[in-house]
């Protein structure tokens, strides 16, 4: 079975995104839905001492208020080099910090118009750095129509993927009778948040930086081994709850 997954371009994902995407053949990037001021397309948690804190990618003011995460223009202030300090300070005494924050450093200090490239590209180092070998494709790529479900099933044709999955936080939307209408399999992506050294007392949902600077080329491993996929939701929900 050919398998896709789909997710707005969001700023330094977690491992539950990188799991979905080693779960899936094909992977679409969905700029062009809203953008949702205050939401993981603009910011992610890194660790700051005994707290997590977040990282936050200034945005221009629209008064447009359908605006996509590509309309969505970096407003011009000193914001890279408050993260990328930040990340220096919490993690340069990490194994791992020297490896991978120069690749991390470079895309924050490149010059992005708008939000989604900015996102778009650091997805696709670190999928590149945790070796996933999935399609990575931007939904402008493929011919779609639709919106909510029915782009998702048009993309999936697309694409001549036979199955979707979808995470635990889209239940409430999907229709599974919808897409086995369209010939698709639907799956729910089982992930497990896993626990791992951190150095001190762990904290859970960071940016999957944290795991890259603390356990390096292993962190490959544990993306792939955190989750699988399921018909059952029941199953999905409860390895999202450990």
């Amino acid at each position: 079975m050919r398998l896709l997954s789909a997710h707005q371009p969001v700023y330094l994902p977690g491992l539950i995104l990188f799991n979905k995407i080693a779960l899936s053949d094909v992977f679409v990037l969905l700029p062009d839905v809203q953008f949702q001021r205050h939401s993981w397309q603009q910011r992610n948690r890194v660790r700051n001492g005994k707290e997590a804190i977040f990282l936050s990618v200034p945005v221009r003011k629209s008064g447009d208020l359908a605006r996509t995460i590509r309309q969505t223009e970096i407003a011009h202030e000193p914001w890279r080099k408050k993260h990328l300090t930040t990340l220096r300070q919490v993690y340069s005494k990490r194994p791992f910090f020297d490896r991978y924050f120069p690749g991390i450093e470079a895309l924050i200090e490149a010059e992005y118009d708008n939000l989604a490239d900015l996102n778009t590209a650091l997805i696709r180092h670190l999928c590149e750095v945790l070796q996933l070998d999935t399609a990575i494709l931007d939904s402008a790529s493929l011919p779609h129509e639709g919106e909510a479900q029915d782009r998702l099933v048009s993309l999936c044709h697309a694409a001549n993927a036979d199955g979707y999955i979808s995470n635990v936080g889209a239940a409430a939307y999907v229709d599974e009778a919808g897409f086995a209408a369209a010939g698709l399999t639907h799956l729910w992506q089982a992930f497990t948040p896993p626990v791992y050294d951190q150095g001190k007392p762990f904290l859970s949902n960071l940016s999957v930086l944290d795991a890259l600077f603390n356990l390096g080329p292993a962190t490959a491993d544990l993306v792939r081994a955190s989750g699988h996929v399921t018909r059952d939701l029941d199953e999905a929900q409860r390895a999202l709850e450990g």
